[in-house]
């Protein structure tokens, strides 16, 4: 579970990111949520993007990602974008998180 401190560590890095995954119509599907799996491992903080004809609101597909993805945290979500974040369990983490 994150601190709002960290949160605002992560949304600060996060700035600078483009969204790497875009649910559409739809919605989450198994293999999306494989791909995020791997994609989070190597870059820990990913932005992922909610196409306006998806029929799944951000909330549940915050729920549905975090759900499917182990250890994923769900950061924030702002407009159709929302953000989340996994320490790397490969290498040295690339975001020390502040305490």
């Amino acid at each position: 579970m994150l601190t709002s401190k960290q949160r605002q560590f992560l949304k600060a890095q996060a700035h600078k990111l483009k969204p790497v995954m875009h649910v559409g119509k739809g919605g989450v599907t198994p293999a999306q949520a494989a791909e995020l799996d791997v994609m989070v491992d190597s870059l820990e903080l990913v932005k992922v993007k909610i196409n306006p004809n998806s029929f799944e609101d951000e909330d549940t597909a915050a729920k549905a990602l975090c759900a499917s993805v182990s250890g994923l945290e769900h950061v924030w979500t702002i407009g159709h974008t929302m953000l989340f974040f996994r320490p790397s369990r490969t290498h040295d983490t690339r975001y020390p998180l502040p305490v």
